[in-house]
């Protein structure tokens, strides 16, 4: 997937004409000259069918006090499963009504089983049962990050996406694109990145620990998918990080593309996030490649795309040392 910063499904990429007297007043830098009006609108995905899956039901027979047990555990299997579900897809899947549904999933969330993503404002599961230090690592993370991103939205409008490394690709945890008016393609969260490609993966490899890298790089390179075979030139990929950490951010290779051609009419520019040295992830801001050309927008938002990836680490140490017990 591309630096997530614009995968799409199966079912494709809608376009849609916009005047550019609807466009934001403080616009960012060279859209109404060369953008024509044209987002990526979301393609409508359904994680599952609107019928009700007999794995989620809960039995009818029990009394009342494990009933309700039953169907909070019903719940949380269901939001695992998903890996991000609205509450009508939750509700489908179950077949709970809103209003009990609600009330689970707000006990859950309050005994932090779940999180409500602060931009999709669809559910996504904490841990499994007993939770694994990089689960607890991967939650800390995404609820520390939704607001950063979804103030630097705010302020360039352009959106920003955080990714973890997991199994030889990147994975978007938190995305700002339900906040932006630039409405490119939002199903980043169902793909993965991949690592040579991408901004955010070069991001990553360019700064975590040499042993690390080389490990991923090894891994990389016995991989038969097309965009990993760059792994296997050592030295094309020694040269590529260094250049990275000499800019200090990465960028996702021109043209790159996962699902659908146009998703290489998307730009990026891609940061890690580090803490005590360790580096969580990466944080991206994505535009549309022909409103600025790299130098413009470096010039114009590196600065605080850097600054977001600062405050995320800062407030990932806070979170991490207020959970006694869970990291």
């Amino acid at each position: 997937m591309n630096d997530a910063e614009d995968a799409t499904d199966r079912s494709g990429v809608a376009i849609s004409s916009v005047r550019h007297e609807l466009l934001p007043e403080h616009c960012p830098v060279g859209l109404r000259e060369h953008v024509s009006g044209e987002v990526d609108i979301e393609p409508r995905t359904h994680m599952l069918s609107a019928r009700r899956n007999p794995r989620y039901a809960y039995s009818m027979t029990q009394n009342e006090t494990i009933r309700a047990l039953s169907r909070g555990l019903c719940v949380l299997q269901a939001v695992q499963d998903g890996n991000g579900m609205s509450l009508h897809e939750i509700s489908g899947a179950t077949g709970l009504a809103k209003p009990t549904l609600l009330r689970i999933l707000r006990t859950l969330e309050a005994e932090g089983y779940v999180r409500r993503g602060l931009t999709d404002q669809h559910y996504h599961a904490n841990v499994r049962s007993v939770p694994t230090e990089e689960e607890v690592q991967r939650s800390v993370l995404a609820e520390v990050a939704a607001p950063v991103l979804d103030q630097l939205c705010q302020e360039v409008l352009w959106p920003s996406d955080l990714a973890v490394y997991d199994d030889g690709h990147m994975w978007v945890q938190e995305t700002s694109r339900r906040r932006s008016p630039f409405m490119m393609n939002r199903a980043v969260t169902r793909f993965g990145i991949h690592m040579l490609q991408s901004g955010m993966g070069r991001a990553f490899l360019a700064y975590c620990h040499p042993d690390r890298r080389d490990e991923i790089l090894r891994r990389l390179a016995k991989s038969n998918e097309p965009h990993d075979v760059l792994a296997r030139k050592t030295g094309t990929v020694e040269k590529m990080l260094r250049d990275v950490r000499s800019k200090g951010y990465a960028t996702r290779v021109t043209g790159y593309f996962v699902t659908q051609p146009n998703e290489a009419r998307v730009a990026a520019i891609a940061v890690p996030v580090m803490a005590d040295e360790e580096v969580l992830g990466s944080v991206n801001l994505v535009w549309i490649a022909h409103a600025a050309n790299e130098e413009q927008f470096v010039r114009r938002y590196l600065g605080r795309l850097t600054e977001a990836s600062a405050e995320i680490a800062k407030r990932f140490i806070e979170g991490r040392e207020s959970r006694p017990g869970r990291a």
